[in-house]
């Protein structure tokens, strides 16, 4: 069938102004954040989780392949398509903060930013934190498993999933959550229960297979299925949501997302180390992560050169002459100020700094806690206004 074809189904199901495809607002949509142009057949302005449903629905009976957009901040090409190209980024913004903070259910075109402000007075944030949190949507966050600089393993969007509102590539609605989740899955969709059933007994079944997931997963890892879910999880439903992790869009539409919330640190600490080589660099790690840095960003010679020419300048970085140096981004996290100056004490005593390499650092002030917080914007470009906040 043709696109026309498609198209003009698609408004059947779904209303003229939910379907676009004149020339310009598919060449509108040819791109994202990634360096790659494709255009899509057709797009869809979903309202809801119907709209969705039923486009995905259509797209199936075309054998045309489905698409979710939200933020579009992919770098890696994830929020495009030759086929069709489903916009959830307008009608799907919803944010409920559950128990007194504790969780948080969020819809695909919420962004983090927005989350986490909704978290806020609550004194509680998102695990998953990712650099671009003021565009990236919870939809991609969950789809591609964004993770982020803090988050680790411990707290990234696989760890912190407390439930997920799923739309099948089937049309099937279900709520990983609901108490009778696996029974409605299960009279759904037979099939896909027993292959998930199948799955996890073979791969816990063979150890080989075993010992190579939890080696994967013992690393922070964002790539392709959370087919460590397959020996975390029992039920059908958990196993698929935490196999939606990853997924792309490949298996189905993420609808809302409940998480397990954070404490949001009103304590923090960030300094820059430079070493004059990378080895020294990354031999100081093992130490600052036992002493409790929450996060440990290395940036190399090239990286070095170029925060030298940004916009936002680091004062620890003028005049420095930049030979073979790497330097290690680190920040410290604490919901107390004396929480805060104990771990930076503890820091100073397990990864003191020899004397060769201390020729090297830039001149910083004496007191830790007052260290620009600016020198994030070497990382990610988020700025933090201060180092240490209340």
């Amino acid at each position: 069938m043709s696109n026309a074809t498609l198209a003009h189904d698609l408004r059947t199901c779904l209303g003229h102004e939910q379907v676009q495809d004149g020339p310009l607002d598919l060449a509108r949509m040819a791109h994202d954040a990634s360096h790659y142009l494709l255009q899509p057949s057709v797009v869809v302005l979903a309202r809801d989780g119907s709209d969705v449903a039923d486009a995905v629905r259509v797209a199936a009976r075309h054998g045309a392949p489905v698409t979710f957009r939200s933020g579009g901040t992919s770098l890696s090409g994830q929020a495009q398509t030759s086929g069709v190209l489903i916009d959830t980024r307008r009608g799907f913004r919803g944010i409920e903060v559950l128990d007194g903070g504790k969780r948080v259910r969020c819809q695909p075109g919420a962004t983090v930013r927005a989350v986490n402000v909704a978290l806020a007075p609550y004194g509680r944030a998102l695990g998953p934190d990712p650099a671009s949190e003021v565009a990236c949507t919870i939809g991609g966050v969950v789809a591609n498993n964004s993770s982020g600089m803090a988050c680790g393993t411990t707290r990234n969007t696989y760890k912190t999933l407390a439930g997920l509102e799923v739309v099948l590539l089937s049309g099937t609605r279900i709520d990983t959550a609901a108490p009778d989740a696996d029974a409605r899955l299960a009279a759904s969709e037979p099939a896909l229960v027993e292959g998930l059933l199948r799955l996890r007994d073979r791969v816990r079944q063979n150890p080989e297979s075993v010992r190579k997931i939890r080696h994967q997963f013992s690393m922070k890892n964002t790539m392709g299925y959370g087919i460590n879910a397959f020996l975390d999880h029992d039920t059908p439903a958990e196993l698929l949501a935490h196999l939606m992790v990853g997924s792309e869009g490949t298996l189905g539409f993420i609808l809302s997302a409940t998480f397990h919330t954070i404490p949001a640190y009103s304590q923090l600490a960030t300094s820059l180390l430079v070493f004059d080589r990378i080895d020294a660099a990354t031999a100081a790690l093992p130490e600052l992560v036992a002493a409790g840095a929450a996060t440990a960003e290395l940036m190399d010679a090239a990286s070095l050169r170029v925060a030298q020419n940004l916009a936002t300048r680091v004062e620890a970085l003028e005049g420095f002459h930049v030979v073979d140096h790497t330097a290690l981004l680190v920040e410290a996290q604490c919901e107390a100020r004396d929480e805060l100056d104990a771990l930076l004490h503890d820091a100073d005593d397990r990864a003191p700094i020899d004397d060769d390499t201390a020729d090297t650092i830039p001149e910083a002030p004496a007191d830790p806690i007052t260290r620009p917080g600016d020198i994030w914007a070497l990382g990610d470009h988020r700025l933090i206004c201060g180092d240490a906040t209340d």
